[in-house]
């Protein structure tokens, strides 16, 4: 069942959606760990920013990229309006389940 919301509810949901978009699609990636945010805004996968990463053959000190750094920069200080948009959803994805069942 679909669920129900008000017109003015859905007006800012929409310009929010947009600013979201927006800043993604006007971030400069000239660092890598700008790169991992922007990647990481479009794929929300840690897993695909690597593989990505890999094909395009970015290294960190000649190293591949790894798992660990991706998520350090994410989870790391913002330096951004998008990658703090970023941090907060993905610490709320990877936050443990407290529900009772």
């Amino acid at each position: 069942m679909v669920k129900l919301i008000t017109v003015e509810r859905a007006k800012r949901e929409v310009q929010r959606l947009q600013h979201y978009i927006d800043l993604a699609e006007s971030d400069e990636s000239d660092t890598l760990n700008k790169w991992i945010v922007k990647e990481y805004a479009y794929t929300n996968s840690i897993k695909k920013v690597i593989e990505k990463a890999s094909s395009e053959g970015f290294t960190v000190n000649g190293e591949p990229l790894s798992r660990e750094y991706a998520v350090s920069v994410i989870n790391g200080k913002p330096n951004d309006e998008l990658h703090k948009i970023l941090r907060s959803g993905y610490r709320l994805k990877i936050r443990p389940n407290t529900r009772n069942y």
